[in-house]
C-alpha cells in the first residue's frame, strides 16, 4: 500500500468520478483507475461498487476512507518535521543540578521561546551519571564539566565555572588544625567536582572532622553560617547566597577551576541538536 493509492482513492471519493479526481490531481482518467485496482488488490476487497461511469463507494470503502485521510494527515505531520526553519522534535537534556539554577533557566527560556515545537524534557543528575546516560542514549545533551575525554562523547565548551569553598566569617584562616575541627560538606562520589576536591585538600595536607555529602546548596550554606563547617560550593552559586556578614569565600585558585561543557555522543550531532546548543550557549 503506498500514500500514492490513498491520495487517489480519497480523490474519487471526495469528487465522485474517475474524471473529476483525475482533474483534481492533474493525470489521465487511466491512472486513476490504474491506481485504484491496485489498491484494491493488495487490500483483497472492493471499495467501490461500479454501476456504468459510476462509482459508489462500498461500507468498508467508507471505513477505509476515514482511516486513510488520517494516515496522510499524519504523512503530511511528519513530513513537516523536517520543513521549515523551527526545529522539532523530542530532546532530553540532563544537567548538573547548580547549572540548572545559575547558568541555564534563562537560556532555556530562550530556546522555548525561539523553539516552541520542540520537546524539551530537562533532568538534573552528578556527571558521571550523566556520562552513562548519554552512553546509553538516554540524553541527547548533557551540560557537565569537561572536557570530556571518552571515545563514544564529543563536546564543546559551554559556561565559565570556579570551585570556591565557603567559610563562617568567624574562621581566620583555612589551616589543618582548623579544619579538623570542622565539618566538610561536598559532592557526591558520582561527580567529578568530588575527585577534585578531595585531591585539592590532599595536596595541602587538610582533613576535615569529618566529610558530609548534600545535595542542597543551600543547606550547606545553612550549616556554614552555624558555624559548623565548611563547604565546596560553583563560584556561580554565590550571587544566591552572599552578601551574608556570617560568611566569607575562599578562592581556589587555578585548582578550582570547573569549567561546563555540552557533551553528546561522537557523530550524532544532528541539525537539531546543533540548534539546541547554539541557543543555550547565547548570553542569557
Amino acid at each position: 500500500m503506498k500514500l500514492s493509492q490513498l491520495r487517489f482513492f480519497c480523490a474519487v471519493v471526495e469528487y465522485k468520478t474517475i474524471a473529476a479526481a483525475a482533474r483534481e490531481l492533474h493525470c489521465v482518467p487511466s491512472n486513476v483507475t490504474l491506481r485504484i485496482k491496485e489498491l484494491e488488490e493488495s487490500l483483497g476487497g472492493e471499495l467501490f461498487f461500479r454501476d456504468k461511469n459510476r462509482l459508489y463507494v462500498t461500507p468498508k470503502g467508507r471505513l477505509f476512507y476515514q482511516q486513510a485521510g488520517e494516515i496522510l494527515a499524519l504523512a503530511e505531520h511528519s513530513q513537516q518535521l523536517f520543513a521549515g526553519r523551527q526545529q522539532q522534535g523530542l530532546l532530553n537534556l540532563g544537567a548538573l543540578d547548580f547549572s540548572l539554577v545559575s547558568h541555564l533557566p534563562a537560556r532555556i527560556a530562550q530556546l522555548r521561546r525561539s523553539q516552541p515545537q520542540m520537546q524539551v524534557n530537562v533532568l538534573s543528575r552528578d556527571s558521571l551519571v550523566l556520562e552513562r546516560m548519554l552512553i546509553d542514549s538516554e540524553l541527547d545533551l548533557a551540560v557537565t564539566d569537561g572536557p570530556i575525554e571518552h571515545p563514544l562523547l564529543a563536546s564543546r565548551a559551554a559556561f565559565d565555572e570556579r570551585l570556591v569553598l565557603l567559610m563562617p566569617a568567624s574562621v581566620p584562616q583555612l589551616d589543618a588544625a582548623t579544619l579538623a575541627q570542622l565539618e566538610f560538606y561536598t559532592f557526591s562520589r558520582e561527580c567529578s567536582f568530588r575527585l577534585k576536591i578531595d585531591n585539592w585538600l590532599a595536596s595541602r595536607q587538610l582533613k576535615p572532622r569529618m566529610t558530609l555529602e548534600m545535595e542542597s546548596y543551600t543547606a550547606m550554606a545553612a550549616c556554614v553560617k552555624a558555624g559548623c563547617g565548611v563547604a565546596c560550593i560553583p563560584g556561580s552559586l554565590l550571587p544566591l547566597i552572599l552578601p551574608d556578614a556570617e560568611l566569607k569565600v575562599v578562592e581556589m585558585g587555578e585548582a578550582g577551576l570547573s569549567n561546563l561543557y555540552f557533551v553528546w555522543r561522537r557523530h550524532q550531532l544532528s541539525d537539531e541538536l546543533q540548534t539546541v546548543i547554539e541557543i543555550l550557549a547565547r548570553p542569557a
